[in-house]
Parts: C-alpha cells; structure tokens; sequence
C-alpha cells in the first residue's frame, strides 16, 4: 500500500511527467505527495580563480532557491487542485541520489518518482542524471517515468492539430446513407 510519495522536482520537462504520474498513484491509492527540491551545492575555492561571472556563490545559490521553490510552489498546487494533499520540501546537497534517499527515509515515503529523459547512458552520465544512483542508494521502490505525450484532460483548453474536422470528399467516396454496391 502507498500512502507516501515522494516526488522529485527540477527544471525538466520530464518532470512534469513524473508529477501526473505520482498524482494519478496518489488519488488512486489516496496518498500524500511530498515534491522534494535538490538545490546544487557550489563548493568552489575562492583563492586563486578568475572572476567568471558577475555573481556570487551565495547569488547563485539564492537564485537556484528561488527556481526551486517557484518549481515546488507550481507542483504543490498542481496537487492540491487534483484532491491530492502536498508537502514541499528542498535540500542542499553534494550528491543528489544520495539526499533524495535519505528524505525518502526520513519522511517514511513508501515510493520515489522521478522522471527520466530518453537518452543513452552516456548522455545521462554527462547530463548529471541521478537515476542510476538513486536506484542504488534508495531502500524503498523508484518508479523511472519517462516524458508522455500532454494529457487531453489537463490541457484541453490547448488546441489539438487533428481536432478539425474538414469534410472533403474524395471522388469516388460514396456517402454513408448510400448502398453497397
């Protein structure tokens, strides 16, 4: 039985797809959601480096805070509008596998949802995926989503190309009232 969650949350667009998975399990296994945030963690020397960018390590750090809480902000009420109760959380961390593990834990998940893109492996390795080692570091079951074409019922205020229906007909074509020959 699931009755925790624990979704992760970054700035893919593979994510979105792991949400609607992990809604769709919690309304039908009437689970909670916990959307967990990894904020990068810069461990960068200050002596001897040249001044790359305008910006400090604090000013990027506070930047990705405020990219992920915005991110976890739009989950959570993405949830709450499904009927689905959400909590949010972030952590800064070194090895992202490993603080999605230990938040799984420490919030008593029974599931970890992550999305995945459709890449080879050494394209994820170069990527940053933390997949492979969630999957290995985790000691409840991690459930992979891959990117799913958008959902009518979600979007339906998006306009779909085939939704047009023009009525050309081909010579030769009879009309449905008409006899076989």
């Amino acid at each position: 039985m699931v009755r925790k969650i624990l979704v992760v949350v970054d700035d893919r667009p593979v994510t979105q797809s792991a949400i609607d998975h992990a809604i769709e399990m919690a309304q039908t296994h009437r689970a909670d959601i916990f959307f967990f945030g990894v904020l990068p963690h810069y461990d960068y020397p200050a002596v001897d480096m040249l001044p790359v960018a305008d910006i400090s390590v604090e000013g990027l750090q506070a930047k990705a805070a405020a990219e992920a809480s915005r991110l976890l902000a739009a989950a959570s009420a993405w949830a709450e509008r499904c009927g689905v109760h959400s909590h949010r959380a972030t952590a800064m961390a070194g090895d992202a596998a490993h603080a999605v593990a230990d938040a799984a834990i420490k919030r008593h998940c029974d599931l970890i949802v992550v999305g995945n893109e459709d890449h080879n492996a050494v394209v994820r390795l170069l990527n940053g995926s933390i997949v492979p080692g969630l999957i290995s570091k985790a000691t409840v079951p991690v459930l992979v989503c891959r990117d799913r074409p958008l959902r009518a019922k979600r979007n339906s205020h998006l306009r779909r190309p085939f939704d047009n229906k023009i009525a050309v007909r081909e010579l030769g074509t009879r009309d449905d009232e008409e006899p076989n020959d």
